[in-house]
């Protein structure tokens, strides 16, 4: 009995039968219309792959964990990694008894986050060495790794570091990060950096001076294969400038931490971890011929700042929690998931515990730090894994033809190249082609934003030039819900200041399942711009609809009907209110549209809607902006 293969009496199935029996299920649908979707980046994702899709690459799945070109994992037998969690808040004390309290609750990887610097966040207030003394006093340094989110105040703040303790983490400079993203220099680069790199590689080896920040082009709405290929590429800009001032390559990597954002695309961040082990080695490979442990490329992943939500934010923990099981799959050294509510103020102690909860349980209930490359084997994800290597490498490549990365920088190349992308995202959360649960679809309509004083897009005093310094076009901060979340707070702000709310009453009246269906549209779609959308759940009359139009006093109303019923209840009702509010009817009935608008309708709402610019126009119409 234990010869025998256990699925022996099962015959084969070919990829030709299984895509037959889909077809016949399909009914007649298009199968790549319907099964088949291309990612922004350009290349197909089938709804399957079978082992015939590596052939030609076997290599994918005998490739061993720990070894060179390190595919599926740098460790060979587990998965760990450490928990980082981030704090933020201004206060001193409070920062110190929030780091405590993360540390004896099983963080592994403290992260500081300073105030006053490009981050974005409000941050501690460390202002000279004696705070940063304080706050690191009675911290258990041996115990756990120390990062830092200073920007410009990097070699500041390596300055007041104690000397006489070991650390063990990362500085977190990256001086080309400080030139994209506040467009000049400030006297920032790889001269300023070398010093740090060289004492930190003599004196404290496992505490890193540089970090790479691939949030520097993600955060700003690249694709992931830009983020891949534009990361990988400042990589080697280091190695090639600090290798010009005379520090070797294999120092320089060890002095490396690779910050990759982890995005909403749950599979294509599993591969884009693998590719960017995969990848990085054969960049290293043109500056070292060591394949052993000087290769090595760490990585840490964060979850994406810009997929983060200010409203209905209990989304942000799935978002999260999603995010960190892609870069635990993929291999991560460290994950650091951002607490859910952290766009609207600095983390506190529930929203820090929240968020490491999320990788505890990843830890001790799932058990993904125990194998060492969970997703080996997957055909489906090995494959998607070599076109993003394929698509970032051809990436690449072009990036060094045309000089490398600061030479792509200063042309503008990188930036035009992301704005690209970004202008498509703003598109997409616009049009809700992609969906952003909470703020372009389903909002929760009892949020409200009492403190204003948002914890992102913080101004921070300007980077002080300096001479001769390098200028470039800024790549700024992208946000997916920063559109539709203006608006909005542009109507809450109206409501406080006017003390009154904007009404907009639903006219649900003719056929049963069209007046339904275009009410739950309508509530959805307006309840984006904020407004006190009011579903009364039919009315059976036209007379009925006037009385609740008198009741209400709405300052808009939308006909919630069929196409061939609508027509008929606008010069019902129309002619017969003393009041004047906007009307809009939901749907877009192409052959009857000047008969309605001769009739009195403004507008029309429906699926192919511009949500962002209709919200806008309406609120113009209503006096709000």
């Amino acid at each position: 009995m234990a010869s025998e293969k256990l699925f022996s009496e099962f015959p084969p199935v070919s990829t030709e039968e299984w895509t037959n029996l889909i077809t016949k299920d399909l009914k007649g649908a298009d199968f790549e219309k319907k099964l088949v979707w291309e990612t922004q980046e350009g290349f197909k994702i089938q709804p399957f792959y079978r082992k015939e899709n590596l052939k030609g690459k076997e290599w994918l799945l005998s490739n061993l964990p720990g070894k060179f070109p390190y595919l599926r994992s740098t460790r060979k037998l587990t998965n760990d990694w450490s928990i980082r969690q981030d704090i933020d808040t201004p206060d001193l004390k409070t920062a110190k008894e929030l780091a405590v309290e993360a540390i004896s609750n099983g963080v592994s990887a403290l992260g500081l986050v300073l105030a006053d610097v490009g981050s974005g966040r409000k941050g501690i207030q460390i202002k000279n060495e004696k705070d940063l003394a304080f706050l690191l006093e009675d911290l258990p340094l041996n115990e756990i790794t120390l990062h830092f989110v200073a920007e410009e105040k990097s070699p500041e703040l390596y300055s007041w570091l104690p000397k006489n303790k070991t650390l063990v983490g990362g500085l977190g400079y990256d001086p080309y990060r400080i030139l994209a993203r506040q467009g000049h220099s400030g006297g920032h680069g790889p001269e300023t950096l070398k010093p740090i790199l060289t004492e930190l590689a003599g004196k404290w080896k496992n505490f890193r001076a540089l970090t790479v920040h691939s949030s520097t082009f993600r955060d700003s709405g690249s694709t992931i294969v830009q983020e891949l290929a534009y990361t990988l590429a400042l990589g080697s800009e280091y190695l090639y400038r600090l290798g010009e001032l005379g520090i070797s390559p294999e120092i320089v990597n060890s002095q490396t931490i690779f910050q990759f954002t982890i995005g909403p695309d749950y599979f294509l961040e599993i591969a884009k971890f693998r590719a960017a082990r995969t990848l990085w080695a054969e960049i290293f490979s043109s500056y070292s011929s060591d394949k052993g442990e000087a290769s090595l490329p760490f990585i840490e992943a964060e979850t994406a700042r810009y997929n983060y939500g200010i409203y209905d934010l209990h989304n942000n923990i799935l978002r999260g929690t999603t995010e960190a099981i892609s870069a635990a799959i993929g291999g991560a050294e460290i994950i650091n998931v951002l607490p859910f509510d952290h766009l609207l103020q600095p983390a506190d102690s529930f929203s820090l515990r929240i968020a490491r909860n999320v990788q505890l349980l990843l830890k001790h209930e799932s058990y993904l730090d125990k194998v060492a490359d969970p997703s080996s084997g997957s055909y489906y994800i090995e494959t998607i894994t070599d076109q993003i290597t394929e698509q970032a490498w051809k990436l690449f490549t072009e990036v060094e033809k045309d000089g490398g990365f600061l030479e792509c920088l200063k042309s503008g190349k990188i930036q035009s190249s992301i704005l690209g992308s970004r202008k498509k995202k703003e598109e997409n959360y616009s049009t809700r082609k992609e969906i952003f649960l909470g703020t372009n679809q389903y909002p929760n309509s009892n949020d409200k934003i009492q403190n204003k004083d948002l914890n992102k897009h913080v101004q921070t005093s300007a980077l002080s030039s300096a001479s001769n310094e390098l200028k470039v076009t800024s790549l700024p901060e992208f946000f997916a819900g920063d559109a539709i979340e203006e608006i909005r707070m542009k109507t809450e702000n109206y409501e406080s200041k006017n003390k009154t709310s904007v009404k907009v009453l639903l006219l649900p009246l003719g056929d049963l399942k069209m007046k339904k269906a275009r009410a739950i549209f309508s509530l959805n779609f307006l309840g984006c711009a904020g407004f006190n959308v009011i579903d009364p759940g039919s009315y059976e009359t036209s007379d009925e609809a006037i009385a609740g139009i008198q009741k209400e006093n709405p300052q808009m109303i939308v006909f919630c009907s069929s196409d061939e019923e609508v027509s008929a209840y606008v010069k019902e009702v129309l002619p017969k209110l003393k009041s004047k509010p906007i009307v809009y009817a939901a749907g877009y009935p192409k052959d009857i549209l000047s008969e309605l608008e001769s009739a009195g309708v403004n507008g029309f709402i429906h699926v192919r809607s511009n949500l962002l610019e209709t919200l806008s126009d309406l609120q113009k119409r209503l006096g709000i902006q």
